[in-house]
């Protein structure tokens, strides 16, 4: 075989390498999982610019989202723009936010306080324009509430309501980079 013959088959080998990993990570990319980088201090102290989150697709499709869960979403209207918050309320609650908690309705109609070990003991939750301090609301069946870690500094459902299923990208699953706060949600 001549040199000419090895460097075009080469060169073939090598395209055909670069197009099936391209064509895999875009398939990855659509279905399965993507990476999102994090801009602005609305989930701070837990998430800070920078930090990078690998949001997975597939596990919110089959068992929907859960209280706690970092999600990826586009607010109404915003159909372009990513949006990084923690879920709070499901479908089908009723929240109230006052004396600056978030309370939810138990299945006997007494509120009770929202757990949420990941924020530090003195931050205070308050109302915005859409779901203001000591009313109380109801979600659907398709909607959640969702909350920036940062309550003085997040754009969330408190401004702009709840958020329907479809508005949801998917869920985090690890903070992967920097590397040395690397975690698994």
């Amino acid at each position: 075989m001549s040199l000419l013959s090895r460097i075009k088959t080469s060169l073939f080998e090598w395209f055909e390498s670069v197009f099936t990993s391209v064509i895999v990570l875009f398939i990855v990319y659509v279905l399965i999982a993507f990476p999102v980088l994090v801009q602005g201090e609305s989930m701070y102290p837990n998430l800070e610019t920078s930090d990078q989150l690998l949001i997975e697709k597939i596990t919110p499709i089959i068992s929907g989202y859960s209280r706690g869960d970092i999600v990826v979403l586009h607010p109404p209207e915003m159909d372009f723009q990513n949006y990084i918050k923690r879920v709070i309320a499901l479908p089908g609650e009723r929240v109230k936010i006052y004396n600056c908690r978030v309370q939810l309705r138990t299945n006997n109609g007494v509120f009770t306080l929202n757990e949420e070990a990941y924020l530090p003991k003195d931050v205070c939750t308050s109302g915005g324009k859409a779901l203001k301090d000591g009313w109380e609301y109801s979600l659907k069946e398709n909607e959640y509430m969702v909350l920036g870690d940062n309550r003085g500094n997040s754009q969330d459902s408190r401004v702009f309501g709840f958020i329907t299923k479809d508005r949801i990208q998917g869920k985090a699953v690890s903070l992967f980079w920097p590397f040395s706060k690397f975690r698994i949600y």
